[in-house]
């Protein structure tokens, strides 16, 4: 089957999409298909390696949300007669894309959410609550219209894609309710991640992390992410400051972003710089090495439905992990994790003393990661032949 896949950019030198899309496609090609990959942002692109499949690069002039989607409407008629079928960034591309198949485009299109809709409700920082409170009034005018104009005028399109496949079931949810119609047609698929590649290169089993386990002395606990709104920084520093007995652990707080200055204050005021270790931004590399000698990870936050990459890849190094309940993380991470109550500082706190406390059930949780990794809805050996299959049912 000839596949093309229409995305945003190929950037390896960051992570998040790039990785799950590349896979998505490597994995269709090993099953033998021929699939590209065509980029519309291609300016973005950073591809240090040939890539084993096809590759277009095409450039969308704007940044506008109806200029974007009547460029993939046009890059779907331009390429039709070369596919079979269309798998699209669903957050992206679904309204351009519901539009070819709306005014009878013959290629079917498959969709996958990852993310949020950009007219949703932007993340707020707990930071930099002066700036929020200045936002004009225009502003908070444009972005509602956006809302009522996408939700009631452009997701009617979008329920012409033939089927969808999402990240969590907490996201496909979000936009279920935010009228897109996936009864009888989605899939989950989590954030499909090559983890049995990467503990290979990495030199990892899923005995790696017990036989390391600390039965006393520092516990160390890692996050990493780009320090921005909703990120969670704030909420885990706070949550340290409420733990009792600080002195055994070591907090290391990884990325870098526009809160950064104020969370390293937030330390400071908190008097927690002992604790704290900051390492910035580091390669992949590192990034594994960071993973290897830590003992717990948290993801404190994230947009409630969203799953993460950066979970993933914790979970693939055997840490038992601690998110917020009830989210996409959590459901990411099933047995693998120990949930607090989202936002909830004293929670988090809780559960921190609790988990580094016990070498036992961290040592349970570790073994849980794998066994989630190989279930049915987040491991991509299974999920992306499942997506093959429905491609074939549909295309007859």
């Amino acid at each position: 089957m000839r596949i093309f896949y229409i995305t945003t950019k190929l950037n390896f030198n960051q992570g998040g999409s790039n990785i799950e899309n590349d896979l998505i496609m490597r994995t269709l090609q090993g099953m033998g298909n021929e699939v590209t990959m065509v980029t519309v942002f291609s300016r973005f692109n950073h591809i240090p390696e040939p890539l084993p499949y096809g590759h277009i690069k095409e450039e969308l002039t704007t940044a506008r949300q109806l200029g974007i989607q009547w460029g993939v409407f046009r890059l779907l008629r331009k390429y039709a007669k070369s596919a079979d079928f269309f798998f699209v960034d669903g957050q992206t591309f679904l309204y351009g894309a519901g539009l070819y198949r709306t005014l009878g485009g013959k290629v079917p299109v498959f969709a996958y959410f990852v993310r949020e809709l950009m007219a949703w409700p932007e993340n707020v920082s707990t930071l930099i609550t002066s700036r929020q409170a200045s936002i004009p009034l225009w502003y908070r005018t444009k972005r509602k219209t956006r809302f009522l104009i996408e939700r009631y005028l452009c997701i009617p399109f979008a329920n012409w894609i033939d089927f969808f496949a999402f990240g969590s079931p907490q996201l496909q949810k979000e936009y279920e309710d935010f009228g897109l119609r996936a009864e009888n047609k989605s899939i989950i698929i989590g954030d499909p991640y090559p983890w049995r590649e990467v503990m290979q290169k990495s030199g990892i089993t899923e005995d790696s992390y017990a036989l390391r386990n600390k039965k006393s002395g520092k516990v160390r606990l890692f996050y990493s992410n780009r320090m921005a709104p909703g990120k969670g920084f704030d909420l885990l520093v706070r949550a340290f400051s409420l733990v009792p007995n600080k002195e055994r652990f070591t907090l290391v707080l990884g990325g870098a972003g526009p809160e950064e200055p104020l969370i390293r204050q937030m330390v400071s005021d908190l008097n927690l710089e002992t604790h704290v270790e900051f390492s910035g931004w580091i390669p992949k590399e590192d990034y594994y090495v960071a993973l290897k000698q830590a003992d717990i990870f948290i993801h404190p936050r994230w947009r409630e439905a969203q799953p993460s990459i950066g979970l993933m890849e914790a979970m693939v190094f055997g840490l038992p992990c601690i998110v917020p309940k009830g989210t996409g993380l959590h459901w990411v991470a099933g047995k693998g994790a120990l949930p607090f109550r989202f936002d909830d500082a004293e929670d988090l706190a809780t559960m921190i003393e609790k988990l580094g406390g016990d070498s036992t059930l961290r040592a349970k949780l570790s073994e849980n990661c794998y066994l989630r990794l190989k279930e049915g809805d987040v491991n991509y050996e299974k999920t992306i032949p499942a997506v093959l299959e429905i491609m074939k049912r549909l295309r007859g």
